[in-house]
């Protein structure tokens, strides 16, 4: 019999992983609070949404923030802001996750798909510089997985160009660049809130910026049906076309008790991280993605690392996954594809892009893997295991060669899949 869980021998890990999310008393005393009251969604206005946009903006190191519906809505409410629309460009990375894009969209801008650092999977400003038209409107980096997208030279670009830069930080809660936070590093930064998140609240998202105009506009007026602005607010005038993206009192009540054990999951996440890229960097044909000099502080949202099946006696990335799986230890792929060969390119008129070539997104989109960030809550020993599950794998590879296994069985993060499941579908 082999020693692959798959083939039938023991498990690596039998314990199991922390869950996510993660709830306590804290939650339920503040949610009994907003309950025991009569103001439970406040119009996206309440006392609770405002602690939560006060202190996360503060958290980021800016003077403003807006909670809003979701951490889409955030962006494409930023971009309405704006004033970009019908024949703007906004300028994206072709790996990320499509709500990046769908925000361009939603307000009629083409999006301009541009390449990316292999060593980051973030942003590649040289490929961004070689995109910017006469057309292109703003610029919206992605700080994948956690690790800050290099800020500097691409404000730097942006600023030349006059163009505007929209941070999307959904996965970089807490992350820090050259000993600023995330968030604080372009003219706005949108995080989201949804449940697979380091700090979530099941749903939501926020806009941050020190333009106190801005997130105003957001806050007051574009998220709440074009109602005017401080002074001007009432229920029944509007002034602009506005959409309705309230974040609630229920909703805020658990983000900030989730925010109150954030920072010390922080440091857990980092030390685990740390000592798992050792741990990994030695197997060969795993190669964990490295922190960037001008990265004080990871994000880790996500763990990559790139997988090289020549190193794994020539077996599908699937196949790995499927073996790991086995082992206990859940690993998914991240993008299936660049956004720019999504096929709602081909099926929704509606919608326009152009992209420039895109070697290092394809490759990625073949080559990496990840390990989601509530496995690095676990004990430092169990961690541990994990890297040796992984090694276990490859001395075996061989005898995985002719299983079956299928990418999509281990595309996107357990949330999506759990709740893909529980629905029937």
């Amino acid at each position: 019999m082999s020693d692959l869980a798959l083939l039938g021998g023991p498990k690596t890990i039998t314990e199991t992983w922390p869950k996510w999310p993660m709830s306590g008393q804290r939650e339920r005393e503040l949610l009994n609070e907003v309950l025991s009251g009569d103001l439970w969604g406040g119009t996206g206005l309440g006392p609770k949404i405002r602690e939560v946009n006060e202190k996360f903006a503060r958290y980021c190191g800016v003077a403003h923030g807006a909670a809003v519906a979701n951490g889409t809505v955030s962006m494409e409410l930023c971009l309405r802001a704006w004033g970009i629309g019908p024949g703007d460009e906004v300028i994206v990375p072709a790996f990320t996750f499509f709500a990046t894009a769908v925000a361009v969209h939603s307000v009629g801008a083409t999006v301009v798909y541009v390449d990316i650092d292999p060593k980051t999977l973030n942003i590649d400003v040289r490929r961004m510089e070689e995109a910017v038209t006469g057309k292109t409107r703003a610029v919206i980096p992605v700080h994948i997985a956690g690790h800050p997208a290099d800020m500097d030279p691409i404000v730097e670009v942006a600023r030349k160009h006059g163009i505007k830069v929209l941070e999307d930080a959904a996965q970089a809660h807490g992350a820090v660049y050259k000993g600023r936070k995330v968030g604080s590093l372009g003219d706005a930064a949108s995080f989201s809130f949804q449940q697979s998140k380091n700090l979530q609240s099941g749903e939501g998202g926020i806009i941050v910026s020190d333009d106190g105009n801005l997130v105003d506009r957001i806050h007051y007026s574009l998220g709440k049906f074009g109602r005017g602005i401080r002074e001007k607010y009432s229920g029944h005038v509007h002034y602009v076309h506005g959409i309705n993206a309230c974040y609630s009192e229920i909703q805020a009540a658990v983000l900030l008790a989730q925010f109150e054990r954030f920072e010390e999951q922080m440091e857990t996440r980092v030390a685990h991280a740390a000592r798992l890229r050792d741990l990994l960097g030695g197997i060969p044909g795993i190669e964990p993605l490295p922190v960037q000099p001008y990265c004080n502080r990871h994000g880790y949202h996500l763990f990559l690392f790139y997988f090289d099946p020549a190193a794994f006696e020539g077996i599908s990335r699937a196949q790995f996954f499927a073996a790991l799986h086995a082992e206990g230890v859940p690993c998914m792929s991240l993008y299936p594809m660049p956004l720019y060969r999504q096929p709602v390119y081909e099926t929704d008129r509606r919608v326009s892009m152009r992209f420039v070539d895109c070697p290092v997104t394809e490759r990625a989109a073949r080559e990496i893997g990840f390990f989601e960030h509530h496995l690095l809550l676990a004990r430092e020993t169990q961690v541990e295991r994990l890297a040796e599950a992984v090694r276990k794998v490859r001395d075996r590879a061989s005898e995985l060669c002719r299983m079956e296994a299928s990418e999509k069985d281990f595309m996107g993060s357990a949330v999506l899949t759990k709740a893909r499941n529980r629905a029937g579908s």
